[in-house]
């Protein structure tokens, strides 16, 4: 069976929520081994790197799931990403050959000690045929062209088109990694270049950034578009989806199917983002404090008042050589003469800033409004930008990735989504679903798996737990623990819909269909224990 598994963005939320997706996978008896076994593609972003680079290198590695399983969720629980990123910037070694010396490449050196232990991208850029990931993806953004740049590998096309990379392209169509280059790329450049999210990090470029053996040659086509900075997978597709469709066609090439045919049997996108978000609350005027009742102009006439003063007070108190009153009048004279460098420096910048004079004569009339005004104007744009950036662009960009598969006819019954929101309480599709007959009442999830999802779901978007979120709230295994219910859950409903309904299916799918009394088996302590199986097996 030809299984795509996606992991999106999310931080932590998303590494420890993928985890528990393939947990679950690695529980389902298939054939000779297992239902992870099966998973042939692989695309991730953002958080969800975390969990599919360490996945791919163990499996490269032949190591069994347990070590990989074991090795994320200790990186996970122990390391202190912030405290040694710090301590490591900190330091003086480490940043030659022009390394810039910033947050996100001390992240990256983190991740590489902790984590990937020197390990390369070219590790899994070789053929082994025993190698069950043929096609994997490791997702950033390209912010020279502000498209989504791909550290993949894919099996080889027999027979590529004129011009076609006979492995897909690392990088993006304007901006193509040789071979000989993307090998000797650190996993842990990758990690940071995938989770590289705005606000939180700067962009890292490439090559520059990126560590190297020394004396290591980088050849480029076309070297004068380097270095280019790279960040978040997520800005262009946090699920990760178009990297999977770009791989079944290059598989559809080598098994000579027609277009409406697909290869992939099953596409299973893993989900930590919300489709939801509040709506825009707009900042009320608050008028407490005597501050917000002045205006730029009376704050000017006072400061010409204490201006003066001050000034009278220097004279008086070099003259008597009273020199608290010098002092004291130093002090406000000093502070006076900072407000006007202000005043200057605001001025200049928009008489300077193209303005046309057409615009800035009538913004002279501002200076008659009182400060409580400016502080909601400032705050209402402050919030609507980050409401734009963070949430309208973010939850458009989530919708259009999806109809590229939701809205393809190829891909009916051949599509999963296992979203952390799925299961919560507050949540009444499923109620619905059950209600209308379309779902068996054993799938209503109980009031535990509820609870248990409400947490998961409340976790912001960072890479790193609390200390709090690890000991009071065990977080990690609530996360992990809902990947995986949600993982069985998600299978256990796509199982009733082909049973229902097996248009696009093919024998393959009725060896899933078997799987179902062993998913139904494990739902069922699911709902009476939902993090019982973290850390061991039923």
């Amino acid at each position: 069976m030809q299984i795509a598994l996606t992991f999106s963005g999310g931080g932590f939320r998303a590494s420890a929520f993928a985890l528990g997706t393939l947990s679950l996978l690695d529980r389902i008896t298939f054939e000779d081994g297992t239902l992870l076994d099966q998973v042939s593609v692989l695309s991730t972003v953002s958080g969800g790197t975390i969990t599919g680079a360490r996945f791919a290198l163990g499996k490269k590695r032949n190591e069994p799931f347990e070590k990989i399983f074991s090795s994320l969720y200790d990186f996970m629980s122990n390391s202190r990403l912030i405290t040694e990123a710090l301590e490591h910037l900190a330091k003086d070694d480490g940043w030659r050959n022009g390394r810039v010396r910033n947050l996100i490449t001390s992240f990256s050196d983190i991740y590489d000690q902790e984590l990937f232990k020197g390990a390369k991208f070219g590790e899994l850029m070789q053929d082994n045929p025993d190698y069950g990931l043929k096609h994997i993806s490791f997702n950033s953004t390209d912010f020279d062209n502000g498209l989504q740049f791909r550290f993949q590998w894919s099996e080889k096309i027999l027979h590529p088109s004129e011009g076609e990379p006979e492995r897909g392209i690392i990088g993006n169509m304007f901006l193509r990694v040789p071979f000989e280059v993307a090998k000797e790329i650190r996993l842990a450049d990758i990690m940071a270049a995938s989770s590289c999210f705005p606000g939180g990090f700067e962009p890292i470029n490439f090559p520059n950034d990126f560590v190297f053996s020394d004396g290591q040659r980088l050849n480029f086509p076309d070297p004068e578009k380097y270095p280019v900075g790279l960040m978040d997978g997520g800005i262009v597709d946090n699920q990760g989806i178009e990297p999977v469709l770009l791989a079944e066609n290059r598989m559809k090439k080598n098994r000579s199917i027609s277009s409406s045919e697909n290869v992939i049997d099953l596409i299973m996108v893993c989900e930590v983002a919300s489709p939801y978000m509040d709506g825009f609350k707009a900042s009320q005027q608050n008028k407490s404090g005597w501050w917000k009742k002045l205006t730029p102009k009376s704050t000017g006439i006072i400061n010409i008042f204490l201006w003066l003063i001050s000034l009278t007070g220097i004279v008086f108190g070099f003259l008597y050589d009273f020199k608290i009153t010098l002092m004291v009048s130093t002090m406000i004279f000093t502070f006076n003469n900072f407000v006007w460098l202000i005043y200057w420096v605001i001025g200049k910048a928009m008489r300077g800033s193209g303005i046309p004079d057409e615009f800035l004569k009538p913004l002279g009339k501002l200076l008659r409004l009182k400060f409580f005004i400016y502080q909601n104007l400032l705050m209402n744009r402050f919030n609507s930008v980050l409401m734009l950036t963070m949430n309208v662009f973010l939850k458009h960009v989530r919708r259009l990735n999806y109809r590229a598969l939701y809205n393809d006819k190829t891909w009916i019954n051949r599509r999963i989504m296992s979203a952390i929101y799925e299961l919560r309480s507050n949540e009444k599709t499923i109620e619905s679903k059950v209600n209308k007959g379309m779902l068996p009442a054993e799938l209503m999830p109980s009031g535990l798996i509820k609870q248990n999802s409400d947490l998961a779901a409340s976790m912001g978007t960072t890479l790193w737990f609390t200390k709090e979120e690890l000991e009071r709230d065990k977080m990690l295994d609530v996360i992990i623990s809902c990947g995986q219910y949600n993982a069985c859950w998600n299978l256990l409903e796509y199982i009733h819909l082909l049973k229902r309904d097996n248009n696009n299916t093919n024998p393959t799918h009725n060896k899933l269909i078997a799987c179902e009394n062993q998913l139904m088996a494990l739902w069922e302590k699911f709902q009476a224990e939902p993090q019982g199986m973290v850390l061991k097996k039923f």
